[in-house]
């Protein structure tokens, strides 16, 4: 200080102002510094809060204001508190006395406090730790806080223990036996069939070494297990090992169980854990033991059973065992076969000609596939010329595991009441022929209400029974419709009856079928117009020679019209198309009355069968009459089929052969009645 006197008024100043300088300089650079760190802290990914020992706040980063602040912070940390609600992790409310930078201004420090923030645009978990930083003098200056956002952390921790319950709950009550123990052999986690298996409770469970002093165990010959060769010992040894099957009598009951062993250990190769997974078999060999007497009974069956019997191998279909009689049976089919010693262990197929093609080779593999009882029933078979029935049932046999281990066939010899059915379709034959001719018996007290309608319609023709001819007239015309009508039903019925027994025959002849439908067509015009129906027939072709009987395809015709007539209101209309397809002729009939339901469609051509079965159905008729068109087209080598839309019509169609007959049948039906007289009774049901 002395030397700085003694300089002059310039070097003076030439040290003050260099002296000013570097202090300049110095406070530049902690200027400098002090920016550097306050962007550093704003960029921290953890919030950092800085607050006077008020409370106010100095320095607050941009992750401190998303955390637990908003922009619009305020002054002081109470300020901030107005916008949130802090709780513990537990999810009590945390006051504001007890948050860590408040706790912080009363010279408190906190350390990795973890909090649950409810702010108004989202929660999640933080984690905050306050100090309080004190001057030279000791006096409490600055607190600073510093946040992080653990939320992730939280909800991987709480997803990661709702597995771990969720793993112990499957681990508690899997089927299977589960332990873990130490290298002392102490239980870290036993299931609760462990728990039974051992019989203890969980709570009393400690040492594994408890359940081996407390029981004996033998292997599967008897001989007893010593203690080095149980299963613990063998896994704290180092020992891995699967399906140990030993028996274990302990004080109350005698088990059969199957054990597993791994040992597990640390990075060093050190042992730490044995995990144990035991099976109670106790059952299953019991299973086994009913199993293995059923085959026994099964033997002793096939051998004295009086039915014939074989057992087959699985899968190869190899004859195992069987009995005399199923023996017989084959050596009659294959006179190859010399003994039943012979045959055992022969494949079933190489003793059968072409047997994979067969039905019971189909009937073997559908038992395999579905493991169910199969059966074939009344197959024929010729043995020493005779003709033979059998009734044939396929049955799998089990093992424990449900796998199939055999097959046993059981052969039930259903001749006698084969040949019962034979006799009574022969009984049934001849009723049908007795109902034709009963039919036929029918027919002449209708003949004489033909003749007597006639001799009505002389009389009054004649001028005889003037008075009452008005009446004598309506009464003749009933007896003649309702004659009609009878005979038709009669007609229906002995021609379905001739052709189930076979007698009903065609009188072929080669005819033009066009002109034969457009005739019929034709001769119905007056009664549909009477009725208000519109009927219309059209062709794309003005000829077509085919082998027909005349009178049947009449009545073919005139049914499939009568029941378009019959479901048809006035104004509609009747198509009845010919046309010409491929090796065919078809004759169809098309009309858009009411329609047929979809579910009636299968049945419309069944004898006695009615769409309508109502007492009160819109129109006459047996039931009979499409039964008969079908026979009848049948019969010609044709087929018939329908479509309808229910509510829009129907459309029948008919196709017939386009073949001709060599030498024509010349022989006509002795019926008497004109082509007038036959469109009466086939279209009775109409008539009015």
């Amino acid at each position: 200080m002395g030397n700085f006197e003694n300089l002059s008024i310039e070097q003076r100043y030439k040290i003050i102002f260099d002296e000013n300088q570097k202090l300049k300089k110095r406070n530049q650079k902690i200027e400098e510094q002090n920016t550097q760190l306050l962007d550093i802290i704003e960029n921290l990914s953890e919030g950092v809060m800085f607050a006077n020992n008020k409370g106010d706040f100095i320095n607050v980063n941009q992750e401190a204001k998303r955390l637990i602040y908003k922009s619009d912070i305020g002054i002081n940390i109470a300020d901030a508190f107005k916008n949130i609600e802090v709780f513990d992790i537990l999810g009590n409310q945390l006051p504001y006395k007890d948050f860590p930078s408040v706790r912080a201004l009363r010279g408190e420090k906190s350390k990795n406090v973890k909090i649950f923030v409810c702010h108004p645009n989202k929660e999640y978990f933080a984690e905050i730790s306050s100090t309080p930083i004190y001057n030279a003098d000791g006096d409490l200056t600055i607190i600073v806080s510093c946040f992080h956002d653990i939320t992730e952390t939280i909800n991987q921790s709480r997803e990661i223990e709702k597995q771990k319950k969720e793993l112990e709950a499957i681990i508690e009550n899997i089927a299977d036996s589960i332990a873990i123990f130490d290298d002392k052999g102490k239980y870290i986690l036993a299931n609760k069939t462990s728990r039974e298996l051992s019989l203890s409770s969980y709570g009393s469970l400690d040492n594994i070494s408890e359940w081996y002093n407390t029981s004996e165990f033998y292997d599967t010959y008897g001989k007893k297990i010593d203690s080095e060769n149980i299963p613990a010992n063998r896994v704290m040894r180092g020992e891995e090992f699967k399906n140990m099957r030993m028996i274990v009598k302990t004080p109350s009951k005698t088990l059969q169980i199957d054990v597993n062993g791994t040992p597990i250990y640390d990075s060093n190769g050190k042992f730490i854990l044995g995990v144990l997974c035991s099976r109670d078999m106790t059952d299953y060999f019991k299973h086994e033991e009913i199993i293995r007497s059923r085959y026994e009974f099964l033997n002793r069956m096939v051998n004295t059973f009086d039915l014939p019997v074989a057992r087959l191998s699985y899968k190869d279909f190899k004859i195992v065992d069987i009995n005399r009689k199923a023996f017989a049976i084959i050596e009659l089919i294959n006179s190859s076969v010399k003994s039943i010693n012979k045959i055992k262990g022969c494949k079933i197929e190489d003793l059968f000609e072409n047997f994979k093609k067969s039905e019971y080779y189909k009937c073997l593999d559908e038992v395999l596939k579905d493991k169910k009882i199969k059966y074939l029933n009344k197959k024929a078979l010729t043995l020493n010329g005779n003709q033979v029935y059998f009734n044939i049932i396929c049955e799998p046999v089990f093992e424990v595991n449900g796998k199939i281990r055999e097959i046993l066939i059981l052969i039930i010899d259903v001749t006698p009441e084969i040949k019962s059915n034979i006799v009574m379709e022969k009984a049934l034959k001849v009723q049908g022929e007795f109902l034709v001719n009963i039919s036929h018996e029918l027919k002449t007290p209708l003949n004489v209400i033909f003749a007597t309608s006639q001799l009505f319609s002389m009389y009054c023709n004649s001028g005889s029974l003037d008075d009452k001819k008005d009446s004598i007239i309506k009464y003749i015309a009933s007896i003649k419709q309702n004659s009609y009508r009878l005979s038709k039903i009669i007609n229906n019925i002995v021609d379905l009856s001739k052709i189930e027994a076979g007698f009903y025959k065609l009188n072929l002849s080669n005819n033009n079928i066009v002109e034969i439908v457009e005739e019929i067509v034709v001769s119905l015009t007056n009664l549909t117009e009477s009725k208000g129906l519109n009927i219309i027939f059209d062709t794309d072709l003005e000829e077509n020679i085919i082998a027909c009987d005349i009178e049947k395809i009449e009545r073919m015709v005139l049914n499939l019209i009568s029941n378009a007539i019959k479901f048809s209101d006035r104004g509609d209309e009747i198509l009845v198309y010919v046309k010409n397809e491929n090796k065919f002729v078809e004759i169809s009939v098309k009309d858009n009355g009411i329609g047929i339901e979809e579910a009636h469609l299968d049945m419309i051509f069944d004898r006695f069968r009615q769409v309508d079965k109502s007492l009160s159905r819109n129109a006459e008729g047996t039931g009979i009459g499409l039964s008969l068109v079908k026979s009848i087209v049948e019969l010609h080598g044709g087929n018939i089929y329908v479509e309808s839309e229910f509510g829009k019509g129907s459309k029948f169609t008919v196709r017939l052969p386009k073949e001709k007959v060599l030498y024509e049948n010349m022989i006509y039906s002795s019926n008497v009645r004109g082509h007038d007289e036959n469109i009466k009774i086939e279209l009775s049901d109409v008539y009015s």
